[in-house]
Formats: structure tokens, sequence, C-alpha cells
């Protein structure tokens, strides 16, 4: 099998195509011959040296995969060989590469959806509509009729967080973005209206009223988590759901406590380890939306897998909307 490589940290030439044994399954898993693999930014943190504690070099990444049942290990289930399945690497990544382990747990069968959905669309989809369907379902719970903001909005998360909340009965979805190219795209995934991210907070005080929004869920962390916070109505919830920028994610818990605030974390890669059933189940929930055409993805990009280090430098770039998809085989 061919994989991609991670030796040592560095920039996107760190990125290395190296052949490697065919993989052979252990109880409880199966191998999947891998169509498509996701690009997510976790990728890139972990190219840069980040999460060495979990996953120490070499390390093969990619945490979403589609493809074809290969193998099937003993005490497994409910799967049959040559079967279309998508499948989430949460726990030990390894999606760049024509064949990837994975458990049943954590692996939809595309055949049992309906629907139209394709190999790299489910690929693409995968964790982001889990993670969205998670973080509005379960940890928000979503009340009918909230006022909701979104930050990233067209990004691989985001592109799914305001249907999400549409399809759970918010009454206004506000987004933010980074650029106002971003803006045409977004307008199409479930917002109601959309902010730049350099002025959001006086311009969701002029949408929201002095009340201000019921929940924001948030990817990016930093200045844009801080600033959130005044825009919280009492016992309003901020859903931190990343930290793309890097910054420090200190809060003040008396002005939470004074302001009826509160501030949820959700990891999907870190609750998998305590629920992979539950995890499971949403995903198979989250593409069902998909597949019967509920909710749309937004993939940007699909490139070879020798174009990886391109992928990874387009996302670093800032410069794309929905997901990129690797073709592996």
């Amino acid at each position: 099998m061919k994989s991609i490589v991670i030796e040592r940290a560095g920039g996107t030439e760190v990125l290395k195509v190296r052949e490697m044994p065919d993989l052979e399954p252990r109880y409880g898993e199966m191998i999947v011959d891998v169509a498509y693999a996701g690009v997510g930014l976790v990728d890139i943190l972990i190219r840069k040296g980040g999460f060495t504690e979990l996953f120490p070099f070499p390390v093969i990444p990619g945490l979403e995969v589609s493809g074809y049942v290969r193998s099937i290990g003993d005490g497994v289930e409910g799967f049959r060989i040559g079967q279309p399945v998508a499948s989430m690497k949460l726990l030990e990544l390894g999606g760049y590469a024509t064949q990837a382990r994975v458990t049943p747990q954590l692996t939809v069968p595309l055949d049992s959806l309906g629907g139209d959905l394709d190999m790299a669309e489910a690929a693409a989809s995968i964790v982001n509509l889990t993670t969205a369907y998670f973080a509005v379902k379960q940890v928000n719970r979503m009340r009918q009729g909230d006022t909701v903001l979104v930050h990233a909005a067209a990004g691989g998360l985001g592109s799914f967080l305001g249907q999400i909340a549409k399809r759970f009965g918010a009454g206004k979805v506000l987004g933010t973005v980074g650029s106002p190219d971003k803006i045409k795209l977004a307008a199409s995934l479930g917002y109601d209206e959309l902010l730049l991210r350099s002025d959001f907070v006086n311009e969701v005080k002029r949408i929201a009223g002095v009340q201000g929004v019921d929940a924001v869920f948030d990817p990016v962390g930093g200045e844009t988590r801080a600033r959130s916070l005044e825009l919280l109505r009492p016992l309003g919830q901020i859903v931190a759901l990343g930290n793309a920028s890097g910054g420090e994610l200190a809060h003040q818990s008396n002005e939470i406590w004074l302001g009826n605030q509160s501030i949820a974390g959700f990891n999907l890669g870190a609750y998998a380890m305590y629920d992979p059933v539950g995890v499971g189940q949403a995903a198979r929930e989250a593409l069902q939306l998909l597949a019967s055409r509920e909710v749309r993805s937004e993939v940007h990009g699909i490139y070879p897998m020798e174009d990886a280090s391109e992928a990874h430098r387009l996302l670093e770039s800032g410069q794309t909307t929905g997901k990129l998809v690797l073709q592996m085989g």
C-alpha cells in the first residue's frame, strides 16, 4: 500500500509518499481500501509538531476516509467485503493511505443511507458534519427559535453548523467570515446574515439588539471567543469547537458567573474515546441528512494523494471554503 508519512515536523515538504506493507485486520477491526481522505486543520497542526504526545513521528495523518471494505477481523458483524463505507480515524489517524484500519463503531455503511452520497463527499463530510450535529443537538441542546452565531461560517465545520442549527429549530442564524469573498458561499449554507469577523461585535449587536444571542459556535478561539462573551444573553452558551487562531484561551470565571453564561467544549476525537458507539450513531444520523439532501456539503477541491502538499498549502492560506479531499485510490 501507499501512505503519506510525516517523519519530522515542518512545512509541506515533509509530506512524503512511502510504500508500506499491506494491512491485516486485528480483532474487532476492518481494513478499508481508501478511495478518498479528508484534509483538515488538525493534519496541519500534526505536521507542524502538534499533538506529538498522542501521535509521535513518524505518523500518517488523516482523520476521515471513504472506501470499500477490504477485509474483516474476527468479532466484527454487520459489514461485508466490498461494502462502501465512510469512517472516522479519530483515535489513531492513518487516513492518508490507500489502506486504512477502521473500527466498526466509527464506520458508516454508505449503502444503508439511500440517496446519492458519493465517496468524495462522504470523506469530506463525516467528521465535520458529525461534529456540527453533535454540538448542536447534544452539547447546546438548541431550543426552538434560538438566535445563533457561528464563526468561520464558510469553513469545513461552519459550512454545516448553520444548516444543522436551522434543522434543529434556530430562528435566526448569523455567521462570520474572514474575508468578503466568502460571503456569497456562506449565504447558501443556511445563514440569515453574514458578517466580517473584523467587526462582528458591533454588527451582531445591531442585528440581535441588546439581548444578544442564545448560542455561539466557535472553532476560531482567541480574541474572537473572548469578544463573543459580550454577545451572549443570560443563560447563553459558547460552544468551543477548536482554536484555529492559535490564540490564548483563558477566560475570567467571574465574568461568566456574573453574566449567567457558560462555555462548553466539544472535541469529537476526545469524546469518541469515551463513547464511540454514541459518536458512530451521530455519524449515521448526520450522514443520513446529507444523503437525503436535507443538508448539503461544500467540497472545495479534490487532489491526487501526490499533491497533498498543495492541499495543505491552500488550507493554511485561508483561501479555501468547505473541505479539501485527497483521492487515494
